[in-house]
């Protein structure tokens, strides 16, 4: 069930950034209720905006959490194709890679850092990245090869990108820290690939 902003009494004083308002909007709802439980017009309620000026400003759902939680210009669909754009056998690899990529952009590894430590103490942290990774790009990658079990195939794949990202970034596990790229996509892809690809 998705749950609706409730809209704030009088209008916001004009000559404000509508862009700016719609962002803090998302970012108070998606932080508060997570990614999948917030609507569009939610925000538009929040933001106190006409709707149709979050397509004006945002392609979608995912363009505007990326833009407004992650602060990126993260494009979940490209990262979908990237990983599907090859043989089956190497999705776990590219899939890796992917979200490696996307965590080396310039001012993302901070951004990322900083939820992964927010979502080690506050649980409600936890939940607008995770969702947002199951949603818009695992589960996508997962039904395209066909398999029915798309979401705990899904989050399986994030409990694996998170825990690298943990054991890299926050605890700082040496051998990890100090490990190539391509070392990382080969070892961790496998066990992706296992997880979004393989039957079991």
């Amino acid at each position: 069930m998705t749950i609706q902003a409730h809209r704030p009494r009088g209008r916001r004083p004009g000559r404000t950034d509508t862009r700016a308002a719609i962002q803090t909007a998302a970012l108070t709802l998606f932080s508060e209720l997570g990614y999948e439980k917030v609507s569009l017009r939610a925000i538009a309620r929040a933001a106190d905006v006409d709707p149709a000026l979050i397509h004006h400003y945002f392609e979608n759902k995912a363009d505007l959490f990326a833009r407004s939680v992650l602060d990126l210009p993260l494009d979940a669909e490209e990262i979908v194709r990237s990983i599907l754009d090859g043989p089956v056998e190497s999705i776990g690899e590219r899939t890796i890679a992917a979200f490696l990529d996307a965590w080396e952009r310039p001012g993302a590894t901070d951004r990322f850092t900083a939820m992964m430590r927010a979502a080690v103490t506050d649980p409600s942290a936890r939940r607008p990245l995770s969702e947002f990774m199951t949603k818009e790009i695992l589960v996508k990658v997962v039904e395209s090869v066909g398999h029915g079990n798309a979401r705990l195939r899904a989050q399986l794949g994030v409990s694996l990108v998170l825990g690298l990202a943990l054991s890299r970034d926050i605890l700082e596990l040496p051998a990890l820290v100090k490990s190539r790229k391509p070392v990382l996509v080969k070892a961790y892809g496998r066990a992706m690939q296992a997880h979004l690809v393989d039957s079991w």
